[in-house]
């Protein structure tokens, strides 16, 4: 049986201890506190699941297709990305980005690129239940601006830095 302790945090300095009791002074900001904040089971939006600010709808693509079909396909659609799949499972995917510095800045013609060598691949993948911080902190490791989301290995969604910095409960407001 594992024992929880409970989380206190000092209402100066924000310093968390796990601990069963709150210490008498705050080893952060020498504060001797008399009041501390139960925090065993504060959460943030940061702690929330990925799958709660994902957006549902995948824009998929086979892999054989042409450059010219997804450009066409994302203008349709008025996104900035498409999966590409292969055996109807994501495989890889091609942005915006992708088509300006592979196609347009290459002067190739976007009719006869299949987008099995332009996509970028192997796709990085979070489970549903993949915290917000945890993929946040994933996409800037990896430098990528969309993340697919799965359940059993299934994609089922998808986020992107927009998405997420622009959702109300994640914004970060200044004084």
């Amino acid at each position: 049986m594992i024992l929880l302790l409970p989380k206190w945090k000092c209402y100066r300095c924000g310093e968390v201890y796990d601990q069963e009791m709150p210490p008498d002074i705050c080893t952060t900001c020498n504060a001797n506190v008399s009041f501390w904040i139960d925090w065993t089971d504060a959460k943030t939006s940061l702690d929330e699941p990925i799958s709660k600010f994902m957006n549902r709808e995948l824009l998929t693509i086979d892999i054989n297709s042409s450059a010219w079909d997804a450009a066409r396909l994302m203008r349709e659609k008025k996104t900035g990305s498409i999966f590409v799949t292969q055996a109807g499972r994501p495989v890889g995917i091609v942005t915006e980005r992708d088509m300006l510095y592979k196609i347009v800045a290459e002067d190739l013609p976007a009719a006869h690129v299949l987008l099995r060598k332009m996509m970028s691949s192997p796709l990085v993948s979070v489970d549903e239940n993949t915290s917000v911080k945890k993929a946040i902190e994933l996409m800037q490791e990896k430098n990528f601006r969309r993340l697919l989301i799965t359940r059993d290995d299934v994609a089922v969604g998808m986020v992107n830095q927009y998405d997420l910095f622009m959702t109300e409960e994640l914004k970060v407001t200044s004084n």
